[in-house]
């Protein structure tokens, strides 16, 4: 495990470097603002009667928010100074997550090269969010372009 520090290049990482992030705990606030905020008012998000009926027993996180609670985190671990998003693969959401749930950011650097210009790099970066019993409820690669 790579120690957060302010910033690394391009050459202070390597394939297979792993880092973890800060963490947040997910919120009623969160999940009904980000249902306000995207118009995904599915009731398994935002109804604690119909949820309770369902497999699930209560009100998860929306897939989405987790999603971007990953790239928040990512931001929040200052790993590059700044960092273009190029796309995801493979995203997937194993495990829900609900309310009160405290989640993380396992990032291990996947694969690194530079661009034909000489000037970028793109790395991709394999997500994983954690709860806080170290279980999977996110994982994909994401890609990133930094500046040499």
């Amino acid at each position: 495990m790579k120690e957060l520090q302010q910033y690394y290049t391009y050459n202070d990482i390597e394939e297979g470097d792993v880092f973890l992030s800060p963490s947040r705990t997910i919120s009623e606030s969160d999940l009904l603002q980000f249902a306000g905020l995207t118009g995904d008012l599915n009731e398994l998000h935002t109804s604690d009667t119909f949820a309770a009926k369902t497999n699930f027993g209560k009100r998860i996180a929306h897939g989405m928010l987790v999603l971007s609670m990953a790239n928040g985190l990512y931001m929040r671990s200052n790993i590059f100074r700044t960092s273009v998003f190029l796309g995801i693969e493979n995203w997937k959401s194993p495990k829900p997550v609900f309310i009160g749930d405290t989640i993380s950011l396992r990032l291990t650097i996947a694969s690194k090269r530079i661009t034909k210009d000489g000037k970028r790099a793109v790395i991709g970066m394999h997500y994983e969010v954690l709860n806080q019993n170290d279980e999977i409820v996110g994982d994909g690669l994401f890609n990133r372009m930094i500046t040499l």
